[in-house]
């Protein structure tokens, strides 16, 4: 008796607090998903990865798969966790300055590493090897649960919102870039078209406040590209709501005017808020090439040919397992297939104007986002589209996916849908589960033979045969195309029989599914869906593999610091220590991977040290030639590691230092020191000039600097030998993050050469007195010193940071202000009311 009334008393709280339940359930969800991350032992990783570079190849365990368990992970693995784990061990400073990577770069600046994101969070209080999963699970539940709320907002029953919260949270395309700062922001997409919901409705401080908070948080998610698409997005539903209501006509067109203003006030207010990291952002763009570049390179679109994976998810294989074409971000298309069938009931049984924008927006986005004419020709020329990877746009598809859904399983929990509406949306769920069939019969890749193989991989979860040639490959791809196939026709075939059974296709009206065994059976077939595609693409490793060991090459690295060195290896192979990876030891990598790139730097590496072509980036690739090698001295790059596996480098200045079953590394005597003075200038006219005298043989940059422009009192060189003797020694006495001191001992005016990039924001001072820091040599930084013994210092301080914080600040009280007033007016409606 006690435990029937703990259960009525459980019910009864349940229907009284729905979103209460709904958060419990994607809560649970998001922990099944990602949470063998959290077991002991493990992590949500794939930096076993890393056991296939040198120096780790070697020693790689044999139970490491070559390239990791997921090798399309390894942006993350080499980039965002290392950038996870400087944040952490530069707190509670903000790190602005990244020394390790490029000859030095702004951090902040970059976006991508996404300091304030709330995301990020757990990365600084937990081990990286749990706070991964963490990350992983809440960006799960606030997708999930946003969507719910936004779902209700637009009126959904409990069940549609439900489903609607997990086709978005869990679909194919949120899911692969789970480990990258895009779904930083796309999470907060059904939060910032829910507030922009609220403040149409009613324009007060309050929703006004949440969505400047929601604005200011996707700019601090750390991917400039996604937050103009979702801000794109967030406008295009503001609009689209403005006219719908001015349609409507009488009060809702008079209160046009001031809910236009509370939404661009909120947009304004959350840029402000943003401005701590939007203005160094800023600064950073102005002074690379990254923009320009994009607007004369061809605008990128997704492949249109993985269109069919909205049916079949596995045809063209997973990562994980054996993948006949790379890449599952270019074929994430996946959401369900009962998902489908949903979509379809919403536009078939009540096509309302609200459902047919979705669907038109999806599409839209769908269309811009494979490149198809004229669509895209026309909406690439705009301003902010022309510059984005706009394949990531897909996200809006299955975001739009998500909602018709949920109106679709509300629609077909009515009672009264009329006989010709049910037989449509019947045929319609047996058109869409017979596409992949058709499309397979057609295209001939249905094979009979392989169905028991194809069986045990689909639901025995067995592994198909590896391939590790393009011939090995076409002998395993009809097992992999009859796997999708099959994983396809049983969950379909639930949806369809779901569907025809709540319809009464298949049963009398009497006999009809009930509404609330449909709706959780249809919303468990999604989750089985769903988790069948998608769970395991962000794998959990056991922790030993996910770490590698100090090894005896990275040991000599560390004893040479902080000069920098390079990896040398073959274009388009897995580069020795790869870019960004050395941040996690310590070392000073002249590589990096990293946007936007310095203007210079950018053209220095590309004109002199990478390859030629559409590598991206090309500072992560250096070229084992002697013009490459000339140019790195000028970075002060003293040592080169190259994997020992390949021929010994025989390159002039260069000596072996290290050799051991890790790695092979040679000193490179001709590397610059990482400071030293200079006496003598050779100004040359302009940028162009100075870039072919460094990256030439004609300039010994160790006695001479290249200027553009003439320094006082320091003689120029006309190319004849000098013989006036060392102008002094020159040494650092601290390299830190943002700060270089040094100390110089000058027999006569000389030029003192810090072979870090010259960037706006650096301040020198000489002696404790403040001197203008000078561009040499290119790139680099260079300073003024009268004859006898200085104390060099510079300093990182840009003015971009420091207006940003203060604008920051003033953003944050103008919206505690507003939060503020909008709650002291909610409570004095309140009390009038009762």
């Amino acid at each position: 008796m006690a435990a029937r009334d703990h259960g009525l008393r459980l019910t009864r709280w349940a229907r009284a607090h729905p979103a209460a339940v709904a958060a419990v359930l994607y809560a649970a969800l998001s922990v099944v998903f990602v949470g063998q991350g959290l077991v002991p032992g493990r992590t949500l990783s794939s930096s076993d990865g890393l056991w296939t570079m040198t120096p780790w190849s070697s020693s790689r365990p044999p139970e490491v798969k070559p390239l990791g368990a997921n090798f399309e992970l390894a942006d993350a693995v080499a980039v965002f966790q290392p950038f996870f784990e400087y944040t952490r061990s530069a707190l509670a400073d903000i790190p602005l300055w990244n020394p390790h990577i490029m000859g030095g770069r702004p951090f902040l600046a970059n976006a991508q590493s996404a300091i304030f994101s709330p995301f990020s969070l757990p990365a600084y209080a937990l081990p990286l090897s749990k706070a991964l999963a963490v990350m992983a699970a809440l960006k799960l539940f606030v997708a999930a649960f946003g969507t719910y709320l936004l779902g209700r907002a637009l009126r959904m029953r409990f069940g549609g919102a439900l489903l609607a919260g997990v086709v978005f949270a869990f679909g194919t395309f949120f899911v692969v870039w789970l480990a990258w700062p895009l779904t930083n922001i796309f999470p907060l997409i059904p939060w910032l078209l829910l507030l922009t919901e609220l403040v149409i409705r009613r324009p007060d401080p309050l929703p006004v406040a949440g969505l400047a908070g929601l604005v200011a948080l996707q700019f601090f998610g750390g991917h400039p590209e996604t937050s103009f698409h979702v801000m794109f997005a967030t406008v295009a539903y503001f609009a689209f709501r403005v006219l719908l209501d001015w349609r409507r006509g009488g009060r809702r067109q008079a209160a046009l005017i001031p809910r236009t203003v509370a939404f661009a006030a909120a947009l304004a207010l959350g840029t402000a808020v943003a401005a701590l990291t939007l203005l160094p952002l800023l600064e950073l763009l102005a002074a690379s090439a990254d923009y320009e570049r994009r607007l004369d390179s061809a605008p990128s679109f997704a492949p249109s040919r993985f269109l069919g994976a909205l049916f079949l998810n596995d045809y063209w294989g997973r990562p994980t397992q054996t993948p006949i074409a790379a890449f599952v971000s270019n074929r994430g298309y996946y959401a369900g297939g009962i998902t489908l069938m949903l979509a379809a009931a919403a536009l078939i049984g009540r096509p309302t104007i609200t459902r047919i924008a979705v669907a038109s927006f999806g599409l839209f986005c769908l269309a811009l986002a494979l490149g198809f004419e004229p669509l895209a020709r026309t909406v690439v020329e705009l301003p902010g589209f022309r510059t984005a990877h706009n394949g990531r746009l897909v996200i809006f598809l299955l975001f739009a996916l998500a909602l018709l859904a949920g109106w679709g399983l509300d629609d077909l929990s009515r009672r009264n849908l009329p006989a010709r509406v049910r037989r449509r949306l019947a045929l319609a769920a047996a058109v869409i589960f017979c596409v992949p069939i058709g499309w397979m019969l057609v295209a001939g890749t249905i094979d009979l033979g392989r169905v028991r193989p194809a069986l045990e991989v689909a639901w025995g979860f067995g592994d198909p045969p590896s391939a590790t040639s393009p011939i090995e490959a076409a002998g395993v791809a009809p097992i992999v195309r009859m796997n999708a196939l099959l994983q396809w026709l049983p969950l379909a075939g639930a949806a369809l029989a779901l569907i025809a059974i709540r319809v009464g296709v298949v049963s009398s009206a009497r006999r009809r599914l009930p509404v609330a065994a449909f709706v959780a059976l249809a919303t468990a077939v999604l989750v089985v869906d769903l988790f069948r595609a998608n769970m395991g693409f962000n794998p959990a490793i056991p922790i030993e593999h996910a770490e590698q060991p100090t090894t005896g090459a990275i040991r000599y690295l560390q004893s040479r610091s902080p000069n920098r060195f390079v990896g040398l290896g073959k274009p388009g192979a897995i580069q020795p220590l790869g870019p960004d990876v050395a941040m996690r030891y310590g070392l000073h990598d002249a590589r990096g991977y990293d946007y936007p790139v310095e203007r210079r730097f950018d053209r220095l590496w590309r004109e002199a040290v990478g390859p030629r072509g559409d590598v991206i980036p090309p500072t992560t690739v250096a070229l084992p030639t002697a013009r490459a090698l000339r140019t790195l001295s000028l970075l002060s790059v003293a040592d080169v590691v190259q994997d020992p596996a390949r021929p010994p480098l025989r390159l002039p200045g260069l000596r072996l230092a290290y050799s051991g079953p890790d790695a092979r590394v040679y000193r490179n005597t001709r590397a610059l020191p990482r400071v030293f003075l200079v006496d003598r200038q050779r100004p040359v006219d302009g940028e162009e000039a100075a870039l072919a005298a460094v990256s030439g043989s004609g300039v010994d940059t160790r006695r001479v600097a290249v200027v553009e422009g003439r320094l006082p009192g320091l003689p120029e060189d006309r190319g004849a030998p000098v013989s006036t003797g060392d102008p002094g020694p020159a040494r650092l006495i601290a390299y830190e993050r943002e700060r270089v001191v040094a100390r110089a001992i000058t027999r006569r005016p000389a030029l003192l050469v810090l072979t870090d990039v010259h960037y706006p924001g650096w301040n020198a001072w000489v002696d404790g007195r403040s001197v203008p820091l000078e561009r040499v040599d290119y790139l680099l930084r260079g300073l003024l010193l009268s004859p006898g013994s200085h104390t060099v210092e510079l300093r990182y301080q840009p003015a971009t940071w420091r207006v940003g914080w203060i604008v920051s600040l003033l953003g944050v009280v103008g919206l505690a202000c507003l939060a503020l007033a909008g709650l002291r007016g909610h409570r004095a409606l309140g009390r009038a009311s009762r």
